[in-house]
């Protein structure tokens, strides 16, 4: 979003440069964890992403590429995205029965409630996407999406964006804490989650309102400072976590990974 755009004159030349780097340089940070996702689910036979962000950014990619992404560059990152997801996808359905142990209801139903979150955020990003391109809202001077002057694709996929990104984090942090074990993530995949993130999320939207603020000001709004706040508390918070559980964790014969015999209660 946002490259269509025509800031006005007294917006620093080097807006546009740096604001196309920063969201190449995320979008290069997220395929390459979505491919050690992948990776790291066969490899300990388990799954990374836990099944609502899954789930959610499954559909999220699906509603952008076919319907909201107006850059060639935009469409290409969310079909590579959707590409990668599949064999994470996979390695959720072939190993996450194992996870739900605890859950029978949903470990016989795992496959129907996947395909249930992702019909249901579809609905949600679609909704949300046609509302706003519909309504007219937030129209600002120099902002342009399909040929439409004023209107703010950019905003729209700030709070999109942002929601993903917490549900991502937050979902993240508790399943490591429910777990008791790293089955299906990694340093490798936890750091570029959190570099992906920090600059494709807070770095990138950050420079927009520093360089161009009357048309992001959102981003230093309460509920935008919440959101990225948010995600950017629990990510860091995540390494500490993640540091404890790999340290007590057992490794199986087969690869996969299990929670240390004794309780987290201590943590």
């Amino acid at each position: 979003m946002g490259f269509n755009d025509v800031p006005p004159p007294h917006v620093t030349p080097l807006y546009q440069p740096i604001y196309d780097a920063t969201f190449g340089f995320a979008g290069l940070a997220w395929t390459l964890c979505y491919l050690m996702y992948a990776r790291e689910g066969l490899k300990s036979r388990s799954y990374g992403m836990p099944m609502f962000a899954l789930a959610n950014n499954f559909a999220w990619e699906m509603v952008y590429a076919l319907y909201v992404a107006d850059a060639a560059r935009e469409r290409t990152a969310m079909v590579v995205w959707m590409l990668i997801d599949t064999p994470i996808i996979y390695s959720f359905l072939k190993h996450g029965r194992k996870e739900w142990a605890h859950a029978p209801l949903v470990k016989r139903h795992l496959g129907g409630i996947f395909v249930t979150l992702v019909l249901f955020c579809v609905t949600v990003h679609w909704a949300w996407a046609s509302w706003w391109m519909s309504s007219g809202v937030a129209l600002k001077e120099g902002k342009v999406y399909r040929g439409v002057q004023g209107l703010d694709a950019t905003e729209m996929a700030f709070w999109a964006v942002s929601m993903c990104q917490v549900v991502v984090s937050t979902t993240s942090l508790a399943q490591l804490l429910v777990r008791q074990h790293t089955g299906g993530v990694s340093w490798t995949v936890w750091a570029l989650r959190f570099t992906g993130t920090l600059v494709g999320l807070n770095i990138n939207y950050g420079w927009a309102w520093y360089a161009w603020r009357e048309a992001h000001g959102y981003f230093m709004s309460a509920p935008g400072i919440f959101l990225w706040a948010s995600t950017t508390i629990c990510d860091i918070a995540y390494a500490f976590v993640f540091a404890y559980v790999k340290r007590r964790e057992r490794v199986l014969p087969d690869g996969s990974k299990a929670a240390p015999r004794e309780s987290l209660k201590t943590l």
